[in-house]
């Protein structure tokens, strides 16, 4: 070989050899639309939706949805008026992950109570305590959303439905 072609295989092997090296750039992270991610967050709420009602089937339960998505079904019902805002409801409750996972109990603790639509209590217990009279008792499915979303709780991993059997006690 003479030194003409091992030169130009030298230089084709370095060409070769540098193009699939890494680079020392570092890739930019994807930047997502507002309707990508809108697309995505429609798509987690369905298929959450869909589990929650395969859910209510297995138990055979006769659930309602509002509006927002909360399942209900009041299974004791008194006559009485409904709370509003602003009203202090006491509750007893059980709370279950859907895969029957007990997460929150107030049987050691007593009774809860808080200011319905300002209190620091998930949203979806400000709606569902509306829902009922003093009394009452029922099972709630709250979606993600209505109770503790992303972030989740000590008990409770992220985006995941929960499943309270709520006995609203009194509202003052």
């Amino acid at each position: 070989m003479n030194w003409m072609t091992k030169s130009v295989l030298i230089l084709a092997s370095l060409a070769l050899f540098s193009s699939s090296c890494e680079s020392d750039v570092k890739k930019q992270p994807r930047t997502y639309t507002q309707e990508e991610l809108l697309d995505a967050n429609r798509k987690m709420v369905n298929s959450e939706s869909d589990y929650i009602d395969e859910y209510i089937s297995r138990n055979d339960w006769k659930m309602e949805k509002t509006a927002t998505g909360l399942r209900y079904e009041i299974y004791h019902d008194t006559a009485g008026p409904s709370p509003t805002a602003e009203m202090i409801a006491t509750v007893t409750y059980r709370a279950y992950l859907l895969d029957s996972t007990e997460v929150a109990n107030t049987a050691m603790a007593g009774p809860q109570q808080f200011r319905i639509g300002r209190d620091a209590v998930i949203s979806g217990l400000h709606e569902a305590v509306t829902l009922l009279s003093p009394g009452d008792s029922a099972r709630f499915i709250m979606p993600a959303y209505l109770a503790y979303g992303l972030t989740g709780d000590k008990n409770i991993p992220s985006n995941a439905a929960i499943f309270y059997d709520l006995s609203l006690v009194n509202i003052q």
